[in-house]
């Protein structure tokens, strides 16, 4: 047997639905299970044994000149073109996942409706299912239940990471000063989405109140409006602060993180990479959708009953060892980019530091 599986979603959604393409594999032992992402989220699953084939789609195609991007689309697509599956299942609702799903020649077709796209996308699959407003886990392992048959019955998202990248991160965490027995927190304060983005006042005060409790802080983010940002909050902070903003790669974050003792920060995909190496996790929402994209908690997941999401609307959440602060107003979740799509977000700069401080006090108990 062979199946088709397509998740061309950024780097968080492609880390939670590893528990669903685990339990296929599970399920067909045998089938020979090829997974096709966006390149730059491979190290979410590179290292998943039970994965045959990893294909990434590499996205800086659409930046080609016409010639030399349909020349490199059709090279990517030679590469599961008509391969005899068996099975081929979409667990997005994009134009170009439902593309591959034909092309793939697969005898059973299984997606999730949509509106959007080109005309007569729903007729590429031969199971169409209407997507649950669950979390991003569940979303997942339901297209897998309703649409295949299978009953998972392990829910953990794991991140597989080889010993040389963590004992390389405990390498460079040593000559950065951090010492056995330092309780360290990775702040990952910037996202390139601003409306997911606390101030940076707020944020400076909350990494000198670690500073001052003696917390290490590790600071991390990629790209260069995350760089600026993250130098106007270190010219408000003590000294004392390891800034790895630009200087990592994604695997390599992955490393940093499993040596450190906490997460804190904004909606992010290093938030949902902690949470799957069994960190706490002290997370700030604003408008996003928590009962989607909530930290997921390994340690209580597999008490969950049906597909339904551990986090309630809004408001103060625990769950687990993790934390969620977000405004409980009537507007929030609004899911759009800041306030009247501005780029702002009222609900997530109203969250006061002090009280950030008065949660962190309580739960970290220092």
């Amino acid at each position: 047997m062979r199946i088709l599986a397509i998740k061309l979603k950024q780097i968080g959604d492609v880390l939670l639905s590893e528990p669903a393409l685990r339990a296929i594999k599970a399920h067909f032992p045998n089938a020979h299970l090829t997974v096709i992402i966006n390149s730059y989220t491979a190290p979410m699953l590179k290292n998943a044994s039970y994965i045959d084939e990893l294909l990434g789609y590499d996205r800086r195609l659409k930046n080609l000149t016409s010639l030399k991007k349909i020349k490199g689309e059709l090279k990517f697509c030679k590469r599961f073109l008509l391969k005899d599956y068996d099975i081929a299942i979409n667990f997005s609702t994009g134009d170009r996942g439902a593309i591959y799903s034909l092309l793939s020649g697969a005898r059973y077709k299984i997606g999730f409706f949509t509106r959007e796209g080109f005309l007569g996308k729903n007729l590429i699959y031969d199971k169409l299912l209407k997507e649950p407003d669950t979390h991003a886990v569940m979303h997942d392992l339901y297209l897998v239940y309703k649409g295949i048959d299978i009953l998972p019955n392990d829910f953990r998202v794991k991140l597989y990471l080889k010993e040389k990248t963590i004992d390389h991160a405990k390498e460079r965490l040593r000559k950065l000063g951090i010492n056995q027995g330092d309780l360290v927190v990775y702040l990952h304060p910037i996202t390139h989405w601003p409306f997911k983005s606390w101030r940076d006042d707020y944020m400076a005060k909350v990494i000198n109140w670690f500073l001052k409790n003696g917390i290490r802080v590790i600071l991390g983010g990629s790209g260069e409006r995350e760089k600026r940002r993250v130098e106007n909050i270190l010219s408000l902070v003590n000294k004392g602060v390891i800034n790895l903003v630009g200087r990592l790669d994604l695997e390599e974050l992955c490393g940093i993180i499993y040596h450190c003792h906490l997460f804190f920060g904004i909606d992010t995909a290093p938030m949902h990479i902690a949470a799957a190496l069994n960190k706490p996790v002290i997370a700030l929402f604003g408008p996003s959708l928590t009962h989607r994209w909530g930290p997921w908690e390994n340690e209580l997941c597999n008490t969950l009953q049906g597909f339904f999401s551990p986090y309630k609307r809004n408001g103060l959440q625990f769950w687990g060892k993790h934390i969620i602060i977000q405004k409980d107003w009537h507007c929030v979740p609004c899911d759009k980019m800041g306030c009247n799509h501005t780029g702002v977000s009222k609900c997530l700069n109203e969250i006061r530091p002090e009280e950030v401080i008065g949660i962190l006090k309580k739960n970290l108990r220092l």
